[in-house]
């Protein structure tokens, strides 16, 4: 049945990922804009191109730097996608203030997102996997605990019956921000279970890296949004920083975006608090510059419906095979969990990213 006008999809937001990317280097050409495209070695599921594009819009040496971040968990990229985009093809950077410059990072899980993942081609979370891999991997009891139950060995009735009740348990337990927690902080020892941080650097790590050395290093003053989906009320965003309240990190974040940031560190956020981030790694690379990193999370289904998405997937990718009918389910069900294809909700999204990068922007231009 064809959509109503009123269901139309929001202009910047794209059926799938080769769409997104089309939009975004469309975007980026109608304005004489050059993006380097960093190619993975693996294809999309048409047989395309999977790349990381990135963009860097005014001076190289500018001493504010503003570095915007879509799709680190794959199939939630085509909200920051489609504010990537919009915020190109609408001239929202055409004018930028003095002394601040842009980069833009389209699609930085780019296997993950072509393909309908959350996760990378190695099953690894990319906002788990800036751990210091010269160390011990950490090891995590309580996940070690619920393992069996994050990916079991069927999708029947009865298998999942006996892991709910598992995951109840445990909840009854040690309390259900502990759950919470134990299932999404991070884990470096099942590589076949959910949220893995991997065993060394992936290949997104590798090509971030090099281009916050290039292009922000240096400067007197960093700040990242990176922009994701899945945790809160349907359409409603939350401002997330790990930095602990009172901290002069928590402070500048605050200054930056606002009294409604929310800390990780200090138990106030949606999100629990986690390893191995893209932040952590962000202010290793950088040392001594100042960092304001935030994520900008936006809600979608209910809870239940996400986790039971992310465990079907994990599932069908552990035990399943692709291209059957179930196959086709689950993956239908993982976009909608992340990426609704409903103009409310992108609407309201969207609206959400742009403003949130007006405000860093003007954040970063200082007073006046």
């Amino acid at each position: 049945m064809t959509r109503s006008i009123m269901d139309q999809r929001h202009p910047h937001f794209a059926p799938d990922y080769a769409g997104a990317r089309q939009l975004f280097l469309a975007a980026c050409a109608a304005k004489g804009i050059t993006a380097e495209s960093l190619r993975h070695p693996l294809k999309g599921p048409d047989g395309g191109t999977v790349a990381l594009d990135t963009v860097h819009l005014g001076p190289a040496d500018a001493p504010h730097r503003l570095c915007l971040l879509a799709a680190t968990h794959g199939v939630e990229g085509y909200f920051g996608a489609a504010v990537l985009t919009g915020l190109i093809a609408d001239g929202h950077l055409d004018r930028l203030p003095g002394g601040v410059s842009v980069q833009l990072l389209h699609g930085i899980n780019p296997w993950g997102f072509a393909w309908t993942r959350r996760v990378n081609e190695d099953n690894v979370d990319l906002n788990r996997n800036w751990i210091d891999f010269s160390q011990p991997r950490p090891r995590d009891a309580a996940y070690e605990q619920i393992a069996t139950a994050l990916l079991p060995a069927d999708l029947d009735t009865a298998t999942l019956a006996a892991a709910d009740a598992e995951l109840r348990a445990f909840a009854l337990e040690h309390g259900v921000p502990a759950l919470q927690s134990a299932v999404s902080r991070g884990q470096y020892h099942h590589e076949n279970g959910l949220y893995f941080g991997g065993f060394g650097p992936t290949w997104s790590r590798r090509r971030i890296s090099e281009i916050v050395t290039r292009h922000l290093s240096g400067a007197e003053h960093v700040a990242v949004v990176d922009f994701h989906t899945g945790l809160g009320a349907y359409g409603a965003g939350e401002l997330i920083t790990i930095a602990p309240i009172g901290s002069a990190d928590y402070d500048r974040a605050r200054g930056l975006f606002g009294d409604t940031i929310k800390s990780t560190a200090s138990g106030d956020s949606l999100s629990a608090h986690l390893s191995g981030t893209l932040d952590d790694g962000f202010a290793a690379l950088l040392g001594a510059t100042p960092l304001t990193f935030i994520a900008l999370e936006v809600g979608t289904r209910d809870t239940q419906a996400v986790v039971r998405a992310l465990r079907d997937d994990n599932w069908l990718h552990g035990y399943g095979a692709l291209g059957t009918p179930q196959a086709t389910d689950i993956k239908a069900r993982l976009k909608d969990a992340f990426a609704p294809d409903e103009r409310p909700w992108q609407d309201a999204v969207y609206a959400q990213g742009i403003d949130t990068v007006r405000r860093a922007l003007a954040g970063l231009a200082g007073p006046g």
